[in-house]
């Protein structure tokens, strides 16, 4: 998801990405009780057949699936968030490992896209002496594009003083 404020005729511009959380914490314990009454149901129904092997794979997969839902509740606050105010460009990342927060010069800052050989955008970042920021881990390649092309209007319509 990605959150776009300021207006074309403003100094001020900020672009924000999340990750796309399509359950709530509530949703997503739910979904695994759901999906871990079943796999025990199903390992119970096999083990009375007398196929008792199966009760460690499915604990196994149980214990998988909660690690997958775990990191995804982890991160499901993390955000990108670039502002463009006055002849600033600040870059902010937060994770549950680090949070970093980046000024460039306005001036100075120039935009870095690269491609992968079927045309998508692969990566953008911002480059300013001899520092380059990435940005856009949450976006997609369309987004990181369509962003990249604003970036490069917005720092080169800096006016000189």
């Amino acid at each position: 998801m990605v959150d776009v404020s300021g207006s074309t005729s403003s100094v001020h511009y900020s672009i924000t990405a999340r990750p796309n959380c399509s359950l709530s914490p509530a949703g997503t314990l739910c979904a695994f009780c759901i999906i871990a009454f079943v796999t025990l149901a199903v390992a119970l129904a096999f083990t009375l057949l007398g196929a008792w092997p199966i009760l460690p794979f499915a604990g196994l997969e149980l214990l998988i699936l909660w690690f997958c839902f775990r990191h995804i509740w982890r991160h499901a606050h993390d955000y990108e968030r670039l502002t463009i105010d006055d002849h600033k460009v600040i870059v902010e990342k937060h994770d549950p490992t680090c949070d970093s927060h980046v000024e460039l010069n306005g001036y100075w800052a120039a935009v870095v896209l690269e491609f992968m050989p079927d045309g998508d955008c692969r990566r953008l970042a911002l480059r300013s002496h001899g520092k380059e920021i990435e940005f856009g881990r949450l976006l997609n390649s369309e987004e990181k594009l369509d962003l990249g092309r604003v970036l490069q209007s917005r720092l080169g319509s800096y006016p000189t003083t």
